[in-house]
């Protein structure tokens, strides 16, 4: 099979992050390509009741998370700032510009990874629409014009489209993929999904 590989995320994710230049790789050491599919999260958790805002968890939950993100970024050698400036941000813009991106024909790989790195690495709020316009502008894009459009009907129906698949799925949280109508979830699936794609089997 050769379908692409589908993508449930969201930027202010850290785990997203963490898996997704792993994932690029993986999906063009076999041939196939990405459906980038930005999700809302919080309708997933809340309608298969599988998790909670960050600051609604166990302390034991938040502190062991703070021990594996610098220990999963060193493992996939990928720069992040554990305890960024601008976190918890709004997922919405940066989901609907990646959104908007796609449906402007723009390469949502790039998009994605740019503003990821900014909530990340860099210390951009993804959420607010002149650090957006400002991280897409370097990318030669017209950063006003897709926050512009990030608002629109098409984009909003797109992102409902994504969670209704997410759900149809049974991905319940982010990241989550679909291998020829297999899911893995986390990003500690990559080399998983490798496998499987080698040839690998039950």
């Amino acid at each position: 099979m050769s379908d692409p590989i589908k993508f449930y995320f969201a930027c202010v994710s850290p785990w997203s992050y963490l898996g997704l230049d792993a994932l690029k790789e993986i999906a063009d050491k076999h041939g196939r390509t990405i459906a980038y599919k930005p999700t809302d999260v919080g309708r997933t958790w809340k309608e298969t009741g599988s998790g909670k805002p960050l600051g609604e968890r166990p302390d034991v939950m938040k502190s062991y998370r703070l021990l594996e993100l610098p220990r999963w970024a060193a493992w996939r050698g990928v720069p992040l700032n554990a305890e960024p400036k601008h976190f918890p941000a709004p997922f919405y813009l940066s989901s609907n510009v990646i959104i908007a991106a796609g449906q402007a024909g723009e390469d949502m790989f790039a998009v994605t990874r740019a503003l990821m790195r900014g909530c990340w690495v860099e210390e951009r709020n993804i959420g607010d629409e002149r650090d957006v316009t400002e991280i897409l502008d370097g990318l030669g894009l017209d950063g006003a014009t897709l926050v512009a459009a990030a608002g629109s009907d098409a984009v909003a129906a797109e992102l409902s489209a994504n969670t209704d698949e997410a759900l149809a799925d049974n991905a319940w949280s982010v990241p989550s993929y679909v291998v020829d109508g297999e899911l893995f979830y986390g990003q500690d699936r990559m080399e998983m999904i490798d496998w499987r794609l080698s040839g690998g089997t039950n």
